[in-house]
C-alpha cells in the first residue's frame, strides 16, 4: 500500500480567518518531493490550513498535537446545530490549478469526530470539488461518516465540469449534525483514482531505497538506509532526529551542529560508506537530501562540503564541491567522474560541516554508478 506523505506541524500555516489564497507557480522543495512521491499530480498545498470558513453560528480554531497524523495540526469546527442542508456550514480548501472535465481527481484528508449529536455518535462531512462562485458547479459529492479516532478518508471522482484556475476548491460541508469535528491535512491529486491503492507512478521502493527522482539514473552502490555513519571533529555535536513526514529521510535525519568555523571545513565531517568498487572513469551520481536546521544561522543558509574519497590514508578523492543549503529540504544531485580507482569497501562520500557556525540536517545519501543505463519498471 502506498501511503501519502504529510508534513510536520511546523510547516503548517494556520490562519483561519484568511480569504481564499493564491499560490506561487513554483512549489517548495517539500511540495515537489511530495508530488514526486504521489500518483498523479499534486494540485493543492497540503501545508496550508488557512481555509475559507463560513456558516452562521459556527466557530473554528486551529489545534495542534503529536497525536494528529500527518502535519500534527488541524482545524476544529464546532457546529451548533444541524442545518437544513449540509453546506450551510463549511470550509473551502483552495486548489492551485485549473481542472479540466474528464480529469480524475482524488481528495484525501485526515479527520475525526470529537462529539456528534447523531445516533451512532459519529460526525458527518460532505465533500465536493467545486467552483467557488456562481453557479458553484462541481462534482464528486460524497457524505462520509467520521470515526472518533483519526483516520485518513478518501474521495475520488472524474471531473464532469471544467473549473478555471483560482476558482476551484474542495468544499467540506459540515452542517450534517450538531457536532465538533477536526480536519487535518488535505491532499488533492489530479490524474489518479486513489492515493492508498497501488499506482503505476514510481514511488520510493523498499528494495532499492531510491526516490523517484533517482530511479533509472544508475546502479545504487551504497545503502541509504544505513545511517550508522562515522561523525568526527571537535567543536561539533550530532544527534539523530525524527523526520517521518519528509520523503527520502527514511524517518530520521542526522543533525550536525558546529559552534564555530573549523580551521578547515573537512575538520568536521561524516563518512558514508560506498559498498562497491569505483573504477577510474566511472560516472557517479550523488543525491543528498539536506537542509539548514531550524536552529541554524539567521539567514537560513548553511554550507556543506562533499567529496568522494578513499576512506583511509592518503584519502585520495575527487568531486570536491561546496553546497549552499536553505531552510527547506532539497534533494541535491551532483554528477562527477572518478579520477582514481577505489577498491571495494574502501570508498566513502565525505560530508564536511566545518565551514561555519551552523546546524545542518542530512536525510539520506544516495550514491549511484551512472556509467551504464539502468532499466526501470513502473510495475508495483
Amino acid at each position: 500500500m502506498i501511503k501519502p506523505h504529510f508534513f510536520a506541524a511546523s510547516m503548517l500555516v494556520l490562519l483561519c480567518d484568511a480569504p481564499v489564497i493564491a499560490f506561487d507557480d513554483q512549489p517548495t522543495a517539500e511540495l515537489q518531493a511530495l508530488d514526486d512521491a504521489l500518483p498523479g499530480s499534486l494540485i493543492n498545498d497540503p501545508t496550508r490550513l488557512d481555509w475559507q470558513i463560513f456558516g452562521t453560528g459556527q466557530t473554528s480554531k486551529p489545534v495542534k498535537g503529536e497525536e494528529i497524523p500527518g502535519g500534527k495540526a488541524a482545524l476544529r469546527f464546532t457546529v451548533p446545530k444541524a442545518g437544513a442542508t449540509l453546506f450551510e456550514v463549511g470550509a473551502n480548501a483552495p486548489i492551485t490549478t485549473s481542472i479540466k472535465a474528464g480529469t480524475d481527481i482524488v481528495v484525501a484528508f485526515y479527520a475525526r469526530t470529537v462529539t456528534a449529536d447523531t445516533t451512532d455518535g459519529k460526525g458527518r462531512i460532505g465533500v465536493r470539488v467545486q467552483q467557488n462562485g456562481p453557479p458553484y458547479s462541481g462534482f464528486g459529492d460524497a457524505t462520509l461518516i467520521i470515526d472518533k479516532d483519526w483516520k485518513l478518508y478518501e474521495v475520488s471522482a472524474k471531473a464532469t465540469v471544467s473549473i478555471p484556475r483560482g476558482q476551484a476548491v474542495v468544499g467540506f460541508q459540515l452542517a450534517g449534525a450538531k457536532q465538533i469535528l477536526e480536519i487535518g491535512q488535505t491532499i488533492v491529486v489530479a490524474g489518479a483514482t486513489s492515493l492508498t491503492a497501488r499506482s503505476s507512478k514510481m514511488t520510493q521502493s523498499a528494495t532499492t531505497d531510491l526516490l523517484p527522482q533517482l530511479q533509472g539514473k544508475g546502479r545504487l552502490i551504497n545503502n541509504p538506509s544505513n545511517k550508522d555513519w562515522t561523525v568526527y571533529g571537535t567543536g561539533a555535536t550530532h544527534t539523530t532526529i525524527a523526520s517521518p513526514n519528509i520523503p527520502g529521510t527514511g524517518g530520521t535525519a542526522l543533525r550536525v551542529t558546529t559552534s564555530a568555523a573549523a580551521p578547515h571545513p573537512y575538520d568536521i565531517g561524516a563518512a558514508i560508506p560506498i559498498l562497491e568498487e569505483i573504477k577510474e572513469g566511472d560516472i557517479l551520481l550523488i543525491g543528498v537530501l539536506a537542509r539548514t536546521a531550524p536552529v541554524g544561522s539567521g539567514d537560513g543558509t548553511s554550507k556543506l562540503g562533499i567529496r568522494v574519497q578513499l576512506n583511509e590514508e592518503p584519502y585520495t578523492g575527487f568531486g570536491d564541491n561546496v553546497l549552499t543549503l536553505g531552510p527547506n529540504w532539497k534533494l541535491i544531485q551532483l554528477k562527477t567522474q572518478a579520477s582514481t580507482n577505489i577498491a571495494t569497501g574502501t570508498g566513502a562520500v565525505a560530508l564536511h560541516f566545518g565551514a561555519a557556525a551552523q546546524a545542518v540536517e542530512i536525510g539520506q545519501v544516495y550514491v549511484l554508478n551512472a556509467s551504464e543505463p539502468v532499466a526501470i519498471s513502473n510495475e508495483q
